[in-house]
């Protein structure tokens, strides 16, 4: 009687096993159903940006006099990697209106804005060839509308000769991007957030080429401590600042022969007091150098990442648990069937 209970006892707990396995294994599939089905939701979602506008950007032409133009052009360049379409490019950087010509849309993200990279924008007039001055952009901005103000005129970064029309986000994100021109003058307003004031002096200190302090010196009338004390101060740096920015600056090497250049024949500077200078909101990474109108000459935008969470793993990981429980119970009951037959049986 004894080996029969046993053998029963055995076989339920055969069965219970089996039936929580299958159990489990129908849950994980479940779950591998539902991630999967999160996935093609997500691709879904990916896919209808274009077809849905969600990445449209749009410019209102009338606020500027430009309702009369055949075209208006949106120029959009990676402050770190360069333009995503070369300035000439008509066909790609040309925008659609659905009403007259008073408003301007164009499908930023369908040419390559993605997430978590820094632009600049500018709005040219194809027939004229005017331009509006560089407005940062991110994907913040999808579904924004800029307006530009012809009473206000910003110079040209790079040609001090040149000057833009203002243009602003309606909603009041980011603005005109705050850069220091070629004879020294700040422009702008906005900081890009992959650098920083402080960041925007060393190089402008340092810089070769037409954006830097020697370029600035040949054109602006001034000596070295006014143009450096006057750019300094249209940033908001302090003096120590000014100062590790100096030597930081110096020791990079004279713009034109590469040589260090002795810096305090024309601004006498502590070297004590350079220590513990710079913006503390400091960004690796930055690109500082001035786009004008005619482009960037580097190009190629970042193709964006998508990151996926889901809960299939953490899913499984409980159905071992719940398998482990369930055998360990019917073992106990078991056990107590046993205890109690063999008992009963020596009564």
């Amino acid at each position: 009687m004894f080996k029969k209970i046993l053998s029963l006892a055995l076989v339920a707990m055969l069965l219970m096993s089996l039936v929580a396995i299958g159990a489990s294994a129908a849950q994980v599939e479940v779950a591998d159903e539902a991630a999967a089905a999160d996935d093609v939701a997500s691709q879904g979602a990916e896919a209808d940006v274009a077809s849905t506008g969600a990445g449209m950007v749009y410019f209102d032409a009338s606020s500027c006099g430009w309702e009369g133009a055949s075209s208006i052009l949106f120029y959009i360049s990676d402050i770190k990697n360069g333009e995503l379409a070369a300035w000439g490019s008509k066909k790609k950087l040309g925008g659609t209106s659905n009403d007259g010509g008073k408003t301007w849309e164009f499908d930023a993200a369908g040419l390559g804005v993605t997430d978590g990279n820094v632009y600049i924008i500018i709005f040219n007039n194809y027939d004229t060839s005017a331009e509006t001055y560089q407005l940062l952009m991110d994907t913040s901005c999808f579904g924004d509308t800029a307006s530009a103000d012809p009473n206000k005129m910003i110079e040209n970064p790079v040609d001090s000769n040149k000057k833009s029309m203002e243009a602003r986000w309606n909603s009041g994100k980011l603005g005109p991007r705050l850069q220091i021109s070629s004879i020294g003058n700040i422009v702008g307003d906005t900081i890009p957030s992959n650098t920083t004031a402080y960041e925007m002096f060393v190089l402008f200190l340092s810089s070769k080429g037409n954006d830097g302090l020697e370029n600035a010196l040949k054109f602006n009338g001034k000596d070295v401590k006014t143009t450096i004390d006057e750019v300094a101060k249209a940033l908001g740096l302090s003096q120590d600042e000014v100062n590790k920015a100096i030597i930081e600056a110096r020791d990079t090497g004279n713009p034109s022969t590469g040589d260090k250049q002795d810096w305090t024949k024309d601004y006498p500077v502590d070297e004590g007091s350079g220590g513990g200078g710079g913006s503390t909101s400091s960004t690796s990474g930055g690109s500082t150098s001035s786009t004008s109108g005619g482009g960037s000459t580097s190009g190629g935008g970042s193709g964006s990442s998508t990151t996926k969470s889901g809960s299939a793993s953490n899913t499984q990981t409980g159905q071992e648990e719940t398998i482990l429980f369930i055998m360990l119970g019917v073992m106990v009951l078991a056990a107590g069937v046993i205890f109690f037959v063999r008992k009963k049986e020596r009564a």
